[in-house]
């Protein structure tokens, strides 16, 4: 059947369950979506999410119960049932101490569907000496889930219960928009990723990497990565918690395995290296690849700190000019220097640069910034704007800055609300002048804790004591 003759529960389906199909793998075609039609679309898709989940996910259920929705009749209905990012955090620390991973995946089994939490109960992870064997025995005991963690800058690490559907819809969304591409094409044979990081690890960057290949290459061997090993989450964890103990004053309380100690202490020497082997790995990469189309995802930084050292040797256009370059984060609170684009595109000889504002805890929400320098939000994650001091909902009209929060719609074993620690402004009428009808982000994107002096306590929409009690169901875990 013709998308155009679809109805709108076809379509709904499609932009939950494979969003490139619901614009026939179009760029063109999802960039122009009417703007009517992209609010009946969402507040269709938010109504199936929502019966699908509203009683399977047990946080979700609980919170619901005390807060008496039952329906959803327009967006801002879920509002009082938007996790904060402590939720995936909220887990005691002393079960990672303990490695008690056994209650983890209790505490974890009140945050999804409930045929993940049967399997995460019956995991055997006795004989997990830390995070990397666990991730590794979740990955084996729950082949439906690929779980990741944040950073953890705050010393906590936040675990991501994300779907292995969820992980394969945002890359072929990613892959649509980065490659501008107009229908299902086949992984280019000749395409390779230039990746400056580790080839695999639990970290969220690094754990899409599996599905990017999938998606977006003819093989492995068209990968390029920089550190072809496994990122520990270990150490990651250690690291996190030496500078959340360094803050308080409390580092010599801090208890390191021997074991953990010499890990530690390889990694610092590789991070020390790291200038020196990027500039070398970069070297090679332009020798073996080039005038080859390639694609480079990483960060504004590291793409202009490579274009720099390349120019600095006179290389311009080392790749070709149909090579994909893209990069994440927004620049939150970050001054970048005048011409950074034009130098990394100067160099790499790509013609254009993707510039994305997106998040760990919402992989289908990624948001491509035009040339007008607006980031337009995704259809398949409904952005929303709270008010700072209590996250009411703000009107979805004129101008309004706020806090930002998403219903990722690509959610489909756990639940998609999420409030973010971001500042962004939102134009939610006026047309941008790049031609997209799509909602986007005027201006800079800021971390409250930045603007805030490190501080930034997120106040639930939800009533202080329903959103209590859940919290208080989900971290009990005796019994």
């Amino acid at each position: 059947m013709s998308l155009a003759r679809m109805s709108l529960e076809d379509k709904t389906r499609l932009l939950l369950d494979n969003p490139v199909a619901l614009v026939d793998y179009s760029h063109h075609a999802w960039n122009h979506l009417p703007r009517a039609e992209i609010d009946a679309l969402q507040l269709s898709a938010l109504k199936q999410r929502f019966a699908e989940l509203r009683d399977r996910i047990p946080m979700v259920k609980k919170l619901a119960d005390a807060e008496g929705v039952d329906r959803v009749d327009e967006l801002h209905d879920v509002v009082p049932l938007m996790f904060e990012h402590t939720v995936y955090k909220s887990y005691p620390p002393s079960l990672l101490e303990k490695r008690n991973f056994a209650q983890i995946n209790k505490w974890l089994g009140k945050l999804v569907t409930p045929e993940l939490a049967e399997k995460l109960a019956a995991a055997d992870v006795s004989g997990c000496e830390g995070l990397d064997d666990w991730f590794t025995r979740m990955d084996q005991a729950v082949p439906e889930l690929r779980m990741s963690h944040t950073s953890g800058t705050s010393g906590t690490l936040s675990f991501l219960p994300h779907s292995v559907s969820e992980w394969r819809k945002a890359c072929q969304v990613r892959k649509m928009l980065v490659w501008a591409t107009e229908g299902p094409d086949a992984p280019d044979p000749e395409l390779h990723t230039i990746y400056p990081y580790y080839r695999s690890g639990f970290l969220s960057h690094v754990r899409a990497n599996d599905f990017l290949i999938e998606a977006l290459l003819p093989a492995e061997a068209n990968f390029h990565c920089a550190y072809p090993t496994t990122l520990s989450s270990d150490v990651l964890h250690l690291g996190a918690k030496i500078r959340a103990a360094h803050a308080k004053g409390t580092l010599d309380r801090l208890e390191i395995s021997p074991a953990l100690k010499a890990k530690k202490q390889a990694f610092d020497k590789l991070q020390a290296e790291m200038p020196q082997h990027m500039a070398a790995f970069f070297e090679q990469m332009t020798n073996e690849l080039r005038g080859k189309r390639v694609y480079i995802g990483g960060t504004w930084n590291l793409l202009h700190g490579m274009a720099t050292a390349g120019l600095a040797r006179g290389l311009q256009g080392v790749f070709s000019p149909h090579s994909y370059l893209t990069t994440t984060g927004g620049a939150k609170g970050v001054v970048q220097p005048e011409g950074w684009r034009d130098e990394v595109q100067r160099f790499t000889g790509a013609a254009s640069l993707r510039e994305s504002y997106a998040m760990s805890e919402t992989p289908s929400g990624s948001h491509y910034r035009c040339e007008h320098g607006h980031f337009h939000f995704a259809h398949t994650a409904i952005p929303f704007l709270l008010d700072p001091e209590t996250s009411k909902p703000l009107p979805r009209t004129g101008r309004q800055t706020g806090r930002a929060a998403f219903f990722d719609l690509g959610a489909d074993t756990r639940w998609g609300g999420f409030i973010t620690g971001d500042e962004i402004t939102v134009e939610w009428d006026q047309p941008c002048p790049c031609g997209r009808p799509s909602r986007y982000v005027v201006g800079p994107i800021q971390r409250y804790s930045d603007k805030n002096g490190g501080d930034d306590k997120i106040t639930c929409a939800a009533t202080e004591a329903s959103h209590r009690e859940a919290m208080d169901f989900l971290t009990t875990l005796e019994g």
